[in-house]
């Protein structure tokens, strides 16, 4: 494994783990900026690229939730309990103020729960907008710089073969090499 392969992988590793989005943006600039000026000529630089990209899909096929809905948008905080003779206007409460420990414990754990559910949402339409960015840049690498002939689809094949990702990334990824000239 190369340097950069060796990096990017560490950049991947660490992003699945820590779920955040700004380690997701820096790996995909970082196998932008290896990949951009690969020649069409030269084939391990290409294989080199799509593999980077078949890496960096198979992460974001990892941490997207396909149950993530864009209509169930967090709301922010929660409803404190209503007790008896005190009133709490709308919006966060202090859990301090909140006399009845199994109440305050309750709405402890529902201000966490709203809390984990929003950061879990951005994460999710952040991860959907950075897999648009990547797939229009492999659709890019795979149109203007694999050979439009028989060894460029073979080319791709393997690659295919060799990786991890699912039918349904590799059908797309088929689909996006041009057909073959004449």
């Amino acid at each position: 494994m190369n340097g950069t392969a060796e990096l990017l992988a560490q950049k991947l590793d660490a992003l699945e783990k820590e779920q955040d989005p700004e380690l997701v943006y820096q790996a995909l600039e970082n196998i932008q900026a290896f990949d951009r000026d690969i020649l069409t000529w030269d084939a391990t630089a290409r294989r080199q690229a799509v593999s980077h990209w078949l890496r960096f899909l198979i992460t974001l096929d990892r941490m997207i939730d396909p149950k993530w809905d864009a209509a169930a948008k967090p709301v922010e905080g929660t409803v404190p309990p209503s007790m008896q003779g005190i009133a709490y206007t709308s919006g966060q409460v202090d859990p301090e103020t909140i006399p009845d420990p199994d109440q305050r414990a309750r709405y402890v754990q529902a201000l966490k729960a709203s809390k984990d559910y929003a950061r879990w949402y951005d994460l999710q339409y952040q991860l959907r907008h950075i897999e648009k960015r990547a797939m229009l840049f492999v659709e890019q690498i795979l149109a203007e710089r694999f050979p439009k002939s028989r060894s460029g689809r073979q080319e791709l094949e393997e690659l295919l073969a060799a990786s991890p990702a699912t039918a349904a990334r590799k059908e797309w990824l088929r689909s996006l090499l041009p057909e073959e000239n004449g």
